[in-house]
């Protein structure tokens, strides 16, 4: 009589042994925005509705020659900006914040739960900022060119070549479409083809050609930026009409490529608009400073290490070009527009903030409950073994117009 003994490989006895956890790697999920968020100044002193500045803009009268002049008032405008509410959320069960609970350990998780949810949320608040700061306060983040439906209430969508950027899409962000209100959750994206695989969480929306995609809630309330000021070339601009020695200069390349000639003449037609303050700054996009570092002005470039996370350079400044005898740094960003340059003066760039908001150059802060910083979540009414993490900004950008100007319609290829 024979019997048959099991014999266990080490494949079958796997499952007996603990998880070791090695590292865990942020870097690849987003950018770092710590130059570029460090270089606007930042003000806490944005109290009331709405805060009101003042700029000198000609000295009037009160000047002659031979006989004592009759007096007149100066030129005084009065621009103002009221604040947004800028967010980043994140939410953490009760248990999965005990069961890593081993900061600097490798026993029960990668890293700690709870500071794992706040790096991740403190990281996302700063994409948002770096954003906004190039965008136009509407929230448009790509115009939609065609769709294809692909199952119920699922949708590829294409987004034009006028309006894509790569950095802005995000998987498993939630959506608006147009004017809707719909949630629409981001499942797959195509960087090649510039395709937005989404699926509608709830409602009858269906989106359309032309129509233009947002962040949740985030339609017209975001902060105004680069875009903004550089494409208001009518109408008001911080409340003050645009005219005068008020406004951002622009300066149309008509699809050539960028060059220390493009630089210089932006420079010269800033020069007396900005009665000599010329821009401290260069920030186009990573196309720009690729087509200029190949282009026959490439020996103009002086390279300098990056400040802040040498290795990581979005949004840091990578090098410097001569123009009209001074230094002016070179920046990139993956928000900045494809075919343009900003030229900025850090001086009078500005973020204010509401008080008690911010902490250190962080323009930020968490949204507290009580003594804590967790708020117990609860769904009509009834408790959820989960708590939510916020932090939050009320704040906006000035970005003075009259020190600002732009190259568009740069080469891209």
């Amino acid at each position: 009589m024979s019997s048959v003994i099991k014999q266990y490989s080490l494949t079958d006895l796997s499952n007996l042994y603990r998880i070791a956890y090695g590292d865990f790697e942020l870097d690849a999920a987003g950018w770092d925005h710590s130059e570029l968020i460090g270089l606007i100044q930042k003000d806490d002193k944005f109290v009331g509705n709405r805060l009101e500045m003042a700029q000198l803009t000609d000295w009037g009268g009160g000047q002659s020659s031979g006989a004592l002049p009759s007096s007149s008032v100066a030129t005084i405008t009065r621009p103002f900006i009221t604040a947004k509410s800028v967010y980043a959320t994140s939410v953490i069960d009760s248990q999965s914040m005990k069961a890593a609970r081993r900061a600097g350990s490798n026993i029960g998780g990668f890293m700690d739960a709870t500071e794992l949810s706040i790096l991740t949320m403190k990281r996302a608040f700063a994409d948002q900022v770096a954003r906004q700061f190039f965008g136009d306060g509407t929230g448009t983040m790509g115009t939609i060119n065609t769709v294809t439906a692909v199952g119920p209430g699922q949708y590829d969508l294409t987004i034009t070549n006028a309006t894509w950027l790569q950095a802005p899409w995000m998987l498993n962000d939630l959506l608006n479409i147009d004017i809707g209100t719909d949630l629409f959750l981001i499942t797959a994206i195509n960087l090649t083809t510039q395709t937005i695989s989404v699926s509608r969480q709830s409602g009858v929306q269906v989106p359309a050609p032309a129509q233009n995609i947002y962040k949740q809630k985030s339609r017209n309330n975001e902060m105004f930026g680069l875009k903004g000021v550089v494409d208001t070339v009518a109408g008001n601009l911080y409340g003050v009409p645009v005219g005068y020695r008020w406004g951002a200069q622009r300066l149309a390349a008509a699809g050539q490529t960028l060059s220390v000639k493009l630089m210089r003449e932006l420079d010269q037609q800033m020069r007396f608009w900005a009665r000599g303050d010329l821009p401290t700054d260069y920030i186009m996009s990573a196309t720009q400073l690729r087509l200029f570092e190949d282009g026959e002005d490439a020996k103009s470039i002086i390279y300098v290490q990056p400040e802040v996370s040498p290795e990581r350079q979005a949004g840091s400044q990578v090098a410097a070009v001569k123009i009209n005898g001074r230094t002016v740094r070179l920046h990139w960003s993956p928000y900045c527009q494809e075919d343009r340059l900003y030229a900025i003066n850090r001086n009078k760039v500005h973020m204010y903030i509401r008080p008690d908001t911010s902490e250190g150059n962080d323009p930020g802060g968490f949204i507290e409950n009580g003594d804590s910083i967790f708020f117990p979540l609860q769904v009509s009414g009834t408790p959820l073994d989960s708590y939510g993490l916020f932090y939050a900004t009320y704040a906006e950008f000035f970005i003075n117009p009259v020190f600002t100007g732009a190259i568009t319609g740069l080469a891209t290829a």
